[in-house]
């Protein structure tokens, strides 16, 4: 498996999922937005990550939370991932 970490983004090719941790911190729940995108939440509430299944197709921001934030990260990893925002 090769697991590419740039920052707080992550990028598993084979699976072809990408993570952006937007917070330290212990997963409490998590919140489908719809089948290819999984927001992690802490106990507090708290947004720690936001996970996108088929990646290299692009990630939709749309109803993400912090989606300026999440884009530049993508954007500052290097990744060759396409934003749809």
């Amino acid at each position: 498996m090769s697991l590419t970490v740039r920052g707080p983004v992550s990028y598993d090719p084979e699976a072809d999922v990408l993570y952006v941790t937007l917070a330290e911190g212990d997963v409490a729940t998590s919140k489908s937005l719809d089948d290819i995108r999984l927001l992690d939440y802490s106990a507090d509430g708290a947004v720690l990550g936001v996970e996108f299944v088929n990646a290299s197709s692009g990630v939709d921001l749309n109803d993400v939370p912090f989606q300026q934030r999440v884009e530049k990260l993508i954007g500052d990893s290097g990744l060759p991932i396409k934003v749809l925002a």
